[in-house]
């Protein structure tokens, strides 16, 4: 997993890419090999400056934590759309939305669940939107899930994560999808009425 910011550090210089570099001709032909999200990495940063490997040190750091970041590249996420609009569209994996929507404060959680909710996300990566996500991203998330058809696997991780009303509607949507003996026995054991005596009421047929 890339992190979004990732720069080199070559004789004081502070080498990184935003949107704007990756309108340059020169940068553009230099990275047209490059696919999805090997845009945010050391490699591409190597490449579009004709920078060799055995030359300045690889740096990253999350995008959100501004202390942590060189002033050039600080004040970028001052104006983070005009920036890093391309990128962020375009070349961030899933794994790396998720770990935005984990850590990073609420108006980037919020980019990073509408972002993966555009690009085709698994069921495990619709499962963690509703548990972690802010509205309405969990509602979004929730609605596809159920179209993509969750697993009693997924749907038991929600319950253990995602907060209220999410728990009730997985209880319910739990005991529509054939449950097993196990499934049932986890109802029992950690749901509240009436989902305890609709369980009890199939483990007993």
């Amino acid at each position: 997993m890339c992190k979004l910011k990732s720069w080199v550090e070559y004789n004081g210089q502070i080498l990184h890419l935003t949107d704007l570099e990756l309108r340059d001709k020169v940068i553009k032909e230099r990275l047209k090999d490059c696919r999805d999200n090997d845009l945010i990495g050391h490699g591409a940063i190597r490449q579009a400056f004709n920078l060799p490997l055995n030359k300045g040190v690889d740096m990253e750091a999350d995008f959100w934590k501004i202390d942590k970041l060189p002033k050039e590249i600080a004040k970028t996420f001052k104006e983070f759309d005009k920036y890093y609009s391309y990128l962020f569209s375009n070349c961030m994996s899933n794994d790396d939305l998720r770990d935005i929507i984990n850590n990073a404060p609420e108006p980037y959680q919020a980019k990073a669940s509408e972002q993966l909710l555009k690009q085709k996300p698994s069921n495990d990566d619709l499962r963690y939107i509703v548990d972690y996500a802010l509205e309405p991203y969990k509602a979004k998330a929730w609605e596809q899930l159920l179209k993509q058809k969750p697993s009693n696997d997924d749907l038991r991780d929600i319950v253990n994560y995602a907060p209220e009303p999410y728990k009730a509607k997985t209880w319910e949507q739990l005991l529509k999808q054939k449950p097993s003996n196990y499934d049932l026995l986890d109802i029992v054991v950690y749901a509240p009425e009436p989902y305890k005596a609709k369980a009890k009421k199939l483990l007993k047929e």
